[in-house]
């Protein structure tokens, strides 16, 4: 029996190593089952092809050895989570005013970077990894810090990077865990900006073969993770924990009372979506704190959700892409600390038409992008003062997971994300957060990357659908009360796309679709938050 288990753990491998190589390759044939019968037959074929890999990935993750994983009733939420409040204040209190404090930090400082020994995030490796070659600008993290002094203190560190998984912020919470207790912290929040050009800091950078052949064979005789193929750093990924602890600390540290505005500008043209439905927030979002001492700088903290992909998928030019020329144009310019933080962007990318630049270097391109981005930002003239009353509360949330790669991934430590089994069936434990500024603009912590029709509507119709379903719940929007809603995207871990159920298409069509990890995580979210809110309203 022994020998005809690592028969088939053989021969599924070797397979699962074809499909691993072959769907990043093929994933480029666009169908639409609504434009006739040909391209309804391509559609069932195609989702024939994806319950096939399904079915081999079910059973390799069956047979083939990998990290051990807790069961799901056996599920204790660690101490380093932080589910914020049990009750939202409307009411402003006489000691409330609003408090904010910013720190940035590199992430490359003191790292020889260049040899040979890290890999760029990005794009599935198949065979090697791809090192870095050149450095164009900073890869690190900015930080902001706000309270409105009765409620606590909520920080959120926003990494420059590709992804980053929840076990990856539970290891900073820990650090955090003795400051944030003295320091009345009720929140703290990681996420990434998402670009694509930057050091690995979620592990899918890894050579995808290489890992699969031979971490299985390292978990079954107990070798160090550590020990095992995969796209992250050591060095860099301590590192990376010990800068955004301090810098999350000296943000706290650097807290002054002063008064938050909001305001937002339709930056649309600047926007292009490749996935239908063709619908986003085509607004940049900032608050923009004002602090009372006049020597200090004003804090800006603006969302868009606008994939950073001003760099190829190979490329190995280290760069933060057009987040990182957008806060330096509004530093330069203005003198004002800016945090970006990424918003619910799917498919949506740079609309780069009528931007001009005038030299080929190589980072042109994103500069010129970031800067008319800041231009726009700077632009806004439709500010509002929020009262200082500030609300947070985050739940756990375990989706079911059927994207078997995605799991195979993390049973060979690829991911660091929190996962647990159930019988046959493996569950992602993630994140799901609710903030609300000035009982007016709400903001939503989204785990992964959210498609925008889940927040604000005009999800795919039932006729145009690939399974024949509609989409019929409300909208986050509305759900939340909030006189707006935002997104804080890629928020305490990487599920990653989090598309309408109806909405899920195949493998071999979509770039989207390889990355769901959960093919109803779209219902599961929103019923979350929809109990989030009827605990909190």
């Amino acid at each position: 029996m022994k020998t005809f288990k690592s028969a088939i753990a053989l021969l599924l491998t070797v397979a699962i190593i074809i499909l691993a190589a072959a769907v990043p390759a093929m994933a480029a044939s666009k169908v639409d089952p609504s434009e006739g019968h040909a391209q309804q037959l391509q559609a069932v074929f195609y989702q024939f092809v994806d319950k096939l890999i399904y079915v081999l990935g079910k059973v390799l993750n069956t047979f083939i050895p990998g990290l051990p994983m807790s069961s799901y009733k056996d599920y204790v939420a660690p101490d380093t989570f932080y589910p914020g409040e049990t009750d939202f204040e409307t009411q402003v209190s006489p000691d409330a005013v609003w408090s904010a404090g910013y720190a940035y930090s590199s992430l490359l400082e003191g790292l020889d970077v260049l040899n040979k020994s890290y890999l760029m995030a990005g794009s599935l490796q198949t065979i090697e990894g791809q090192s870095p070659t050149e450095i164009l600008d900073d890869q690190g993290v900015s930080v902001y810090a706000v309270s409105d002094g009765v409620s606590g203190t909520v920080v959120q560190a926003v990494i420059d990077g590709f992804g980053f998984a929840r076990g990856d912020v539970l290891k900073i919470r820990q650090r955090l865990a003795s400051f944030a207790e003295e320091n009345n912290i009720i929140s703290i929040n990681i996420s990434v900006l998402h670009q694509h050009s930057l050091i690995d800091t979620l592990g899918m950078g890894a050579p995808i073969v290489p890992a699969i052949i031979l971490n299985p064979g390292m978990s079954a005789v107990g070798v160090d993770r550590d020990q095992f193929v995969g796209g992250k750093n050591k060095r860099f990924m301590d590192n990376l924990y010990e800068v955004v602890t301090d810098t999350v600390v000296s943000a706290v540290n650097d807290m002054q009372e002063g008064t938050l505005y909001y305001g937002s500008t339709d930056v649309s043209d600047l926007m292009y979506d490749k996935r239908k439905p063709i619908t986003f927030d085509g607004e940049i979002h900032r608050f923009r704190f004002d602090p009372a001492d006049e020597n200090e700088n004003e804090i800006w903290l603006c969302e868009a959700g606008i994939h950073c992909t001003g760099f190829s998928g190979s490329a190995t030019e280290i760069s933060s892409d057009f987040p990182y020329y957008f806060k330096e144009y509004v530093k330069e310019t203005t003198g004002a600390d800016v945090v970006y933080v990424q918003g619910a962007e799917v498919a949506i990318t740079t609309e780069r038409d009528g931007i001009h630049y005038e030299n080929t270097a190589k980072n042109s391109k994103v500069k010129a992008y970031g800067i008319e981005l800041a231009k726009r930002t700077m632009t806004i003239d439709n500010e509002i003062a929020l009262d200082p009353v500030l609300n947070v509360k985050v739940n756990e949330v375990a989706l079911k997971a059927d994207n078997q790669i995605l799991i195979l991934a993390v049973r060979l430590g690829l991911v660091d994300s929190v996962a647990v089994k159930e019988g046959s069936d493996f569950f992602i434990v993630t994140e799901l957060g609710y903030m609300e500024l000035g009982n007016k603009i709400g903001v939503v912590m989204a785990p992964g990357e959210i498609a925008p029709e889940i927040l604000w509507g005009g999800a795919t119709a039932k006729e145009d659908s690939w399974i024949n379903e509609s989409w019929d719940y409300d909208t986050w929007e509305n759900i939340s009360k909030a006189d707006k809603l935002i997104c804080f995207g890629l928020c305490n871990d990487q599920v990653g796309y989090i598309l309408p159920d109806n909405d899920i298409r195949a493998m071999l069509t979509e770039n989207e679709e390889i990355n769901v990890s959960s093919t109803v995580a779209g219902s599961g979210l929103t019923e979350s938050f929809m109990a989030l809110i009827g605990e909190v309203k």
